[in-house]
């Protein structure tokens, strides 16, 4: 996406360069393309910002549920290994 941008900028420029104009349309021609590339990266910059604020958000909201699911998980093993203790106790014992 930005090779496109850069790659039309040097066009761009190319262009007005060699287009018969005067001194003061070319300039303004320039300005507004230099202000046209620089909206559309702007653009481009903020929307791979937003994307990428998606993903670590996506991510950590992955990983929050991964953590729940393990503490889950370890909390039925912990249950599950006193059941087993209190069963072997209790047969120990003579229950």
């Amino acid at each position: 996406m930005v090779g496109a941008l850069v790659g039309g900028a040097v066009g761009a420029a190319f262009a007005l360069l060699y287009a018969p104009k005067k001194g003061r349309e070319l300039r303004e021609d320039i300005t507004s393309t230099v202000g046209d590339i620089s909206s559309r990266l702007s653009a481009l910059l903020k929307s791979a910002k937003e994307a990428g604020e998606d993903l670590v958000s996506e991510a950590a909201d992955t990983g929050n549920e991964l953590v729940q699911e393990a503490y889950k998980r370890a909390e039925s093993l912990i249950d599950e290994a006193d059941r087993i203790i209190s069963d072997a106790r209790s047969r120990v014992n003579g229950g």
